[in-house]
């Protein structure tokens, strides 16, 4: 471990290229999924009186329910978009470039947020929602991208932990900062919703002082000079020569292979398990119900009968434990292996969600038992 932390303090534009790409791409994504818990009861108000000023009409329990779970929702359809759209961009305009732009999506989307409250518009809110799902999706492709590409091939695995790390420290910041002696008040919510304005400008003054994708400069650009010159920047004043070398030979392999249809892609038996892994891993970490947690963690915890004004409290502790895996993950992947990584990852998962519904089973049949 120690010897890949010293590898990695020996590039410390990495490190910078780390953090300044952290904040402004996958940062973005994970702060979205935790935000809206704290300002629930505000913006569904919010919803409640513009329909009564406007329309004269009070809105039941399941009306604004169904509203505001749109609003939370549309920030999904928002990040399908996003990455969809993520690919062509990213070739286009390249990997930083993607980055400075998308960072404008975002601080239109916090505009917007910050405006909601003034004009009145809850329409605004789920209009920002979405637009903040476009920046996630661009984000968590092009920062992916960039960073494995900026970083020396021995430290890939340690630098792309970072990726998870951000989505962490996102969410654990969207609670924290929601609490009710920072941003989490009637008065300052728009506040909370529009902070990722803040994180796309820091990014937007940061970002132009790291340079581009060597990758991206020599395969695509085919500017040889302009990516050495990256690389002796990002890695240390060396030669590189081997590493461009094998940059070439990739493409070159690349070129005489065709694209592939998705159909074709399932039918190809030499990818199989590579496919399967693939469709497996990310099945199940949909599945897990982390995304519901932190959307709903609120109406969880009071399920669970904790008291109202310790809510917020109670679920700052889940983004500190994520954040906490994430860091731990970070400083054992070299020694330890992603594959070890992984196994164990989904045995403690397995084992919690066992434990879990058999805690639920027992509190259900508790309650058929000794009905209040």
């Amino acid at each position: 471990m120690p010897q890949y932390l010293t590898l990695l303090l020996d590039c410390p534009v990495v490190i910078a290229a780390i953090f300044i790409t952290g904040i402004g791409g996958t940062f973005q994504y994970g702060f979205c999924v935790s935000v809206m818990t704290s300002p629930s009861a505000f913006i569904q108000e919010l919803m409640n009186t513009t329909c009564l000023q406007r329309y004269g009409v009070s809105l039941q329990k399941w009306q604004v329910s169904l509203m505001w779970s749109f609003t939370v929702s549309i920030f999904c359809i928002g990040g399908l978009l996003g990455s969809l759209v993520a690919g062509s961009l990213i070739s286009k305009f390249g990997r930083k470039k993607c980055l400075l732009l998308n960072n404008f999506v975002a601080i239109t989307g916090a505009v917007l947020m910050l405006l909601s409250k003034t004009a009145m518009s809850f329409e605004m809110i789920m209009a920002g929602r979405f637009i903040y799902g476009i920046n996630s999706g661009v984000s968590l492709s092009a920062h992916t991208v960039y960073l494995t590409e900026c970083a020396p091939k021995r430290l890939r695995g340690m630098v792309g932990v970072t990726i998870a790390t951000f989505i962490s420290l996102g969410k654990f910041c969207g609670q924290l900062l929601g609490i009710s002696e920072l941003l989490g008040t009637e008065e300052r919510w728009p506040w909370l919703l529009g902070f990722n304005g803040f994180t796309a400008l820091l990014q937007l003054l940061t970002l132009p002082f790291l340079p581009e994708s060597p990758r991206f400069l020599l395969l695509d650009r085919g500017d040889h000079q302009t990516c050495e010159k990256a690389l002796k920047r990002l890695w240390g004043n060396k030669d590189y020569s081997r590493e461009v070398e094998e940059m070439l030979e990739e493409k070159t392999a690349l070129q005489s292979i065709r694209s592939h249809s998705v159909m074709e892609l399932i039918q190809n038996q030499t990818v199989r398990w590579q496919l399967l892994t693939i469709i497996v891993t990310f099945t199940t970490l949909q599945l897990c119900g982390i995304n519901a947690v932190y959307f709903y963690s609120f109406d969880v915890f009071r399920a669970a009968g904790i008291q109202e004004n310790q809510l917020r409290y109670a679920a700052l502790g889940t983004g500190m434990c994520e954040l906490f895996t994430s860091v731990t993950c970070f400083m054992i992947i070299e020694s330890t292996g992603k594959k070890v990584l992984l196994f164990r990852g989904y045995m403690g998962m397995s084992a919690t969600l066992v434990l879990l519904t058999i805690t639920l089973y027992l509190q259900v049949s508790r309650h058929n038992l000794h009905p209040p």
